[in-house]
């Protein structure tokens, strides 16, 4: 019996999960037990995202992910791997790794999360030939974009920059 195929997942979120995002990580009565420097990060963590709330997200792309039109990645090379819902294992994709149609064809993908984040690619990549990848299997790992912080300049430079 073939294991049941995963949930895609895309960019697109609502008000309250961006809201989400900066959920307390620690209860009141956790943050009691802390000692004084490991209070104070964690109310500079909390400031800041008071200060920059998330406006916007940006998935891993994995195995699985697909394009517009029509393509998978059947192969992804990054270090990073992903355990899904259905217990598959799947492997984060990175710039130059490729997409396959369904004729064949293989197209690489171009743009992706920059350098300073080992080049993952990620759901908005841009591929050769104008395609883009629209979705992943995986949901736990993503990027946040903040209200007035700028992504690295490299950072999907075809749709931010």
């Amino acid at each position: 019996m073939s294991a049941s195929l995963p949930p895609l997942y895309t960019n697109e979120v609502s008000p309250e999960l961006l809201r989400a995002l900066d959920k307390p990580s620690f209860s009141e009565q956790q943050l009691a037990g802390f000692n004084e420097q490991a209070l104070a990060v964690v109310n500079q963590q909390q400031a800041y995202a008071a200060a920059h709330p998330p406006i916007a997200i940006f998935r891993v792309a994995t195995k699985g992910s697909q394009t517009r039109n029509g393509g998978v990645i059947q192969h992804a090379t990054a270090p990073l791997e992903f355990t899904l819902a259905n217990g598959q294992q799947v492997r984060a994709a990175q710039k130059g790794d490729y997409v396959v149609y369904a004729d064949g064809t293989r197209v690489q993908i171009a743009t992706a999360s920059g350098e300073g984040n080992c080049h993952v690619a990620l759901v908005g990549s841009y591929l050769g030939k104008g395609d883009v990848i629209i979705n992943t299997p995986q949901s736990a790992c993503l990027f946040i974009a903040r209200e007035g912080v700028p992504m690295a300049e490299d950072f999907l430079p075809d749709i931010l920059g």
